[in-house]
């Protein structure tokens, strides 16, 4: 073997490798998310000082408000007329903008109900929201989106007065940016919440995405919703609080609407209610301890107010960091190789202190400074070098390579054991059964579980870890759990014989232990479920970047699966599976074609298929007798006898919920004949 001084590998070529490596890091991902983390640990030690006044200001329901009358005496859902009087209130003291950080999707003004109840606040959204000077929000869950009740939407002027109020948490769930716009499903943008109060007031918006200023202390005024409310009804004045501010409405309970931002370790980084002095005074009881958790309308007023100061903590641009990193590491590693060890480790200490020292001086100045992607590259560089010079001088230059750790389901750490190569970023294509499973009705539990979110997440992992068990035990491979849904995929990573009919099974097991799982509870809050199978050949194998990735599938069977699902709705079936799936399956998995779609990105029409039991005496499956009228049914829609398919869908409408689309269909059919042409499918449509 030849030695390292003898082929030409000394200190330079390992110093400027150091060097190209930390340039290369300086702007990953990784350190990118690193970067915007030492922002989090340096803020305490800046905001320091006077607090500066605001444009903007908060109304908050707090724990005060829940103890006052008539308030503590009234269910939230009957607070509405509390509320319109409030947003009257605010607006004739002359506020620019009103912005509600709450959503009221039901209304007690039903004629079963009580009938005009919301008045109040249906007349002040409609005076102040018409005025153009109020805001509504709604939010987005899972698939769905939790908006007002169409008649708030209606009296407010119309879905141009409700804005998103979702917010933009890092990977690490941390929220330090916001954004300045929304995509929506039409592929239409829209004003972010705080971005169009802005608007509202008439001042310039933001137009990219921003990290929130909270280095700048703020005396943020915040004033109890029960106070207003106190003053309002005894007619006080409110004095100019609220003149030309941009007022932010919504909850600063201790379990509600609640988020980790990136003033985390502030000491003061709480929202405090200031009391009227047009109220009766109340006890606020003991000081709070400190919470790294922040509700989510102080949010939303830091982003209105660091809109409209035009400044928040900038990134070092790309160019910048790489030559700042690349001179560092140069002057650094220069160093280390001209002085010992121990000298080097006292000039470590040095240096990142230093960086500290300098970071805290930047963010002071709006400079976010990637001091901790520095630092690691100074240790590293220490330790490479050294290592170096101890150990490896004038021998053959050896490379240092970092594990990644990487959680793996049990399934493909067996296999992992046999075949280390999967660990490599690629793919190959393979014969796989997808199945997408969707809990149906969680919208609608967490709407009722929004106050006591642990017993939603209970609900919600009670059901999930009991469809991964029984997935699990039908040989497949569960792939991901997306939010209130599950991805399983049965002949990948481990072959598995006839993967169509397990997955069919598993589908059918799942539908049968949510039933069983129900029966059991008084009042389930998941009512049901949606599943779509499919099968074909798909690309598997580790998907995303060097830092993180995960065991997947993807391509057209994917897709389509994902489809079949969310189409359940469409027919009132459970289970629904494409013709490629159907295909492969055994005899004694019953079936019933459905319909003969065609999908949005596919040329070609497919048919689909509902999966309803195993053999003759399961439980589950259609009786003969509906499966063949409906069969009969759609015979006659295919031949174009709309008149006499629409007669025999209508006699199965009570016990068969599919053949509602097809009245529907034969009604439009007969109105407007779809031709000799016709081939008989129709364009699926999700809802």
């Amino acid at each position: 073997m030849k030695k390292t001084k003898d082929i030409g590998i000394g200190r330079g070529p390992l110093l400027l490798a150091i060097i190209i490596v930390g340039v290369a890091f300086s702007h990953t991902p990784l350190a990118q998310y690193l970067t915007r983390l030492g922002m989090d640990f340096t803020l305490p030690y800046v905001v320091q000082g006077d607090r500066q006044a605001t444009d903007v200001v908060m109304v908050v329901i707090d724990e005060v408000t829940h103890r006052t009358p008539p308030f503590t005496e009234t269910p939230e859902v009957a607070w509405t007329p509390f509320l319109g009087d409030v947003i009257q209130a605010v607006d004739q003291a002359g506020a620019a903008a009103i912005g509600l950080d709450m959503i009221y999707p039901k209304t007690l003004s039903g004629p079963d109900l009580l009938p005009g109840y919301d008045r109040p606040f249906i007349s002040a959204l409609f005076s102040v929201g018409r005025a153009g000077r109020l805001v509504l929000g709604e939010t987005r869950l899972s698939d769905q989106t939790i908006s007002p009740y169409q008649g708030q939407v209606l009296a407010v002027g119309g879905r141009k007065n409700v804005s998103p109020l979702q917010l933009t948490p890092d990977g690490d769930g941390i929220v330090r940016s916001y954004p300045s716009h929304f995509t929506q499903d039409d592929g239409s943008r829209v004003l972010s919440f705080a971005n169009e109060l802005v608007a509202r007031a008439g001042k310039p918006t933001r137009d990219t995405a921003f990290l929130l200023d909270y280095v700048t202390p703020l005396a943020l005024p915040a004033y109890r919703l029960s106070d207003l409310r106190t003053c309002f009804a005894e007619g006080k004045e409110l004095g100019d609080r609220f003149r030309d501010k941009i007022v932010l409405i919504g909850v600063t309970l201790d379990v509600e609407d609640r988020h980790i931002a990136s003033n985390r370790f502030v000491e003061e980084n709480q929202t405090k209610a200031t009391a009227l002095d047009c109220a009766a005074p109340v006890v606020t009881g003991a000081a709070r301890i400190h919470r790294q958790s922040v509700p989510g309308v102080s949010i939303h007023a830091r982003a209105v107010q660091t809109i409209l100061a035009g400044q928040s903590p900038q990134l070092l641009t790309a160019p910048s960091t790489y030559f700042i990193t690349g001179v560092f590491l140069l002057l650094l590693g220069g160093l280390y190789l001209r002085i010992p060890p121990v000298g080097g480790f006292v000039l470590l200490g040095i240096v990142l202190a230093l960086l500290w020292y300098a970071a805290i001086l930047q963010l002071a100045q709006f400079k976010v400074l990637p001091y901790i992607p520095w630092a690691i590259c100074a240790v590293l560089s220490y330790i490479l070098l050294y290592t170096y010079r101890v150990f490896f001088e004038n021998k053959e230059k050896r490379w240092i390579r970092h594990a990644f750790r990487h959680y793996l389901s049990p399934a493909l750490v067996d296999q992992l054991t046999e075949d280390p190569s999967l660990l490599k970023l690629g793919g190959e294509r393979r014969h796989v059964a997808v199945l997408f499973l969707d809990l149906a009705g969680f919208t609608k539990a967490s709407e009722i579980l929004a106050d006591k979110p642990e017993l939603l997440v209970a609900e919600l992992n009670r059901y999930l870890a009991e469809m991964a068990n029984i997935i699990e035990a039908h040989g497949g491979y569960v792939d991901k759990f997306i939010g209130d849904a599950v991805m399983g995929i049965w002949g990948a990573p481990v072959m598995t014989e006839n993967p169509e009919d397990a997955a069919a099974k598993a589908a059918l097991a799942c539908q049968q232990a949510m039933v069983s799982m129900n029966k059991r509870r008084a009042n389930p809050y998941i009512q049901g479920m949606r599943i779509g199978l499919n099968a074909g050949e798909a690309v598997v194998g580790n998907m995303g970047s060097e830092q993180r990735f995960n065991y997947t599938a993807v391509g057209d069977p994917v897709n389509l699966a994902a489809r079949l699902e969310s189409a359940n709705k469409n027919y009132g079936t459970t289970i629904l599976a494409g013709e490629d799936f159907v295909a492969h399956l055994s005899g004694d998995v019953q079936r019933r074609e459905i319909d003969f779609v065609k999908v949005q990105g596919r040329e070609a029409p497919v048919h689909i298929y509902e999966i309803t039991g195993v053999g003759d005496g399961d439980e589950g499956a259609r009786t003969p007798r509906i499966v063949a009228s409906f069969a009969a049914a759609r015979a006659h829609y295919l031949a174009q006898n709309f008149e006499t398919a629409e007669a025999e869908f209508v006699k199965l409408v009570q016990a068969d919920h599919a053949a509602e689309i097809y009245i529907e269909r034969c009604r439009a059919y007969r109105a407007n004949p779809p031709g000799p042409a016709w081939d008989g499918s129709h364009q699926l449509e999700t809802k």
